[in-house]
């Protein structure tokens, strides 16, 4: 809030007790009322001169979340049919190329943020880091799909190093990428707004990695390209839209990313030259920052319902094609075309979610939409899904369960970077979205893992094209019971959580009359 606001917002209490107050005896209202009354318009006034972001700015900010729905999902979605199909690589070895890439990307996260936290440039923290992996993603986008003809050995070693480079570029994008979102704004329900746009750019991303890969590989095949270099082509194609949405985001978020009061970490003199602004990385600092970023009530209380809503995501989304294959019989078309009504069904989600977020706030939505997914994914369970009536009502609940997550989570660790100022005096938004980013890759392991187990004990068999009653009903307990007891430790925690719309407001204010205080 600006001087002359604040001064405003001083002037109108000032009035109001002139108001109120009553000469002789008639001061009772004023005494016990009036201190109520003042803290509650001010801040309203206050909350409701925070800063807002224009539609160009959100969008801006949004671009390059189509370039991490892309890069993510294609590789996540197809590396292992291409590493078997095409490369030639046994399963169980692709499979270990995958989980290594996710412990190493677990791993980078930390890195990553703590190196964009102390990075000190007249560019800002977060843009040089978006601009100098852009072209290392593009380059292991494009050699992860390609198929080289050398001995299995080299073979297994080369799409190792491709598993490791591509993870690599990946977390050096999106952690300052995800960090510069807190950034952007403090105000409560803009950081929501901000997200959601977010996620619609992300779903348009995901449109992209979804259905176009294959349709592409089809295409190119049809004109006469072999299959590798059908690949090949296709992995260009998307990761010159990967390098351009970077681009589009670098550019509008230059007033953003800058290194005054509001990012007090960043950088202290604008005219710093780049080649500077390295930051000394120290191990045991790095550790003692995370350490200190742990120690938060909040962030342990985030690290819970992250870690227990991402595996019960992870089990949902892996087993839900289990789901449409073996119990309900659909074809390759047929699980495709279900994948993509859950994106148009979560598109449609998202200003609803945003908007219910602006009633009431983050914390409350969110409890509320695992309340609903949990309660609806049981009820389920008992509901046979013989028709297309019941499959759209599954649909829309575990839509509306996995979806939720990403829009509203990443703004509600945004506001644990106001609590760590608060408390600490340090602003690390970089150590503290990366914490999420970790646990995200970690997560995504043990939800597979569990998954698997389950599974396995059941009986199934990959090959057959007909399992056992034994293994169809537990693949239908995993999209439905399973899951939900994971997202009922996740409420029960975010429950605990203590930032509402409220204390956040209140705790803004506060940091602000502090800032105040220590400029006069």
């Amino acid at each position: 809030m600006t001087q002359s606001s604040s001064d405003q917002c001083n002037g109108l209490f000032l009035i109001c007790a002139k108001l109120m107050y009553k000469q002789g005896n008639q001061t009772f209202f004023f005494d016990r009322f009036a201190p109520v009354s003042f803290a509650f318009f001010k801040a309203i006034l206050y909350y409701g001169r925070m800063e807002k972001l224009t539609f160009k700015e959100k969008c801006g900010y949004s671009s390059a979340a189509v370039r991490d729905a892309v890069a993510y999902m294609f590789v996540t979605t197809f590396i292992m049919f291409f590493l078997t199909t095409v490369a030639g690589l046994q399963p169980a070895i692709a499979g270990s190329l995958t989980v290594i890439g996710s412990i190493w990307d677990a791993l980078c996260n930390p890195i990553i943020g703590y190196i964009s936290d102390h990075t000190r440039s007249k560019w800002g923290r977060r843009r040089p880091f978006m601009l100098w992996f852009c072209i290392p993603l593009f380059a292991f986008m494009i050699l992860l799909y390609t198929s080289v003809e050398v001995s299995y050995t080299l073979k297994v070693i080369y799409y190792g190093f491709m598993v490791l480079g591509f993870w690599t570029s990946f977390t050096g994008f999106f952690v300052p990428f995800y960090a510069l979102g807190a950034e952007y704004t403090r105000d409560y329900n803009e950081r929501t707004t901000l997200r959601s746009y977010a996620s619609f750019f992300n779903m348009i991303g995901t449109l992209f990695s979804m259905a176009m890969p294959t349709m592409m590989v089809e295409f190119f095949d049809s004109m006469g390209m072999t299959v590798q270099r059908a690949w090949q082509v296709t992995a260009v194609f998307l990761g010159v839209i990967t390098v351009l949405s970077i681009i589009i985001t670098v550019f509008a978020s230059k007033d953003k990313d800058t290194c005054g009061d509001f990012a007090k970490a960043g950088c202290e003199d604008e005219e710093a030259d780049v080649e500077d602004s390295k930051p000394e990385v120290g191990i045991s600092e790095m550790f003692r920052e995370y350490l200190q970023v742990l120690s938060l009530r909040p962030m342990r209380l985030l690290l819970i319902v992250s870690m227990f809503y991402l595996i019960a995501y992870a089990i949902i989304m892996s087993d839900f094609i289990y789901l449409l294959t073996y119990n309900l019989g659909f074809s390759g078309k047929g699980v495709s075309t279900t994948m993509l009504a859950r994106s148009f069904l979560i598109v449609i989600f998202i200003p609803v979610i945003a908007k219910i977020c602006t009633i009431t706030d983050k914390r409350q939505t969110q409890i509320l939409i695992i309340i609903l997914g949990g309660v609806g994914l049981i009820v389920m369970r008992f509901l046979p899904i013989d028709n297309m009536l019941v499959l759209g009502v599954f649909l829309f609940i575990a839509a509306m369960t996995t979806q939720t997550y990403w829009q509203i989570m990443p703004a509600i660790f945004y506001d644990v970077c106001e609590y760590d100022e608060y408390h600490t005096g340090n602003r690390r938004e970089g150590a503290i979205v990366s914490v999420q980013g970790l646990v995200e890759a970690l997560s995504a392991g043990i939800g597979a893992q569990i998954l698997g187990i389950i599974l396995q004990l059941a009986g199934f068999n990959g090959a057959v094209d007909v399992q056992d009653a034994l293994a169809l009903e537990w693949i239908y307990n995993c999209t439905t019971w399973v899951p939900a007891i994971f997202l009922a430790v996740a409420g029960i925690a975010l429950f605990k959580f203590p930032i509402t719309k409220s204390y956040y407001s209140e705790m803004i204010q506060k940091l602000d009359e502090r800032k105040k205080r220590k400029n006069d």
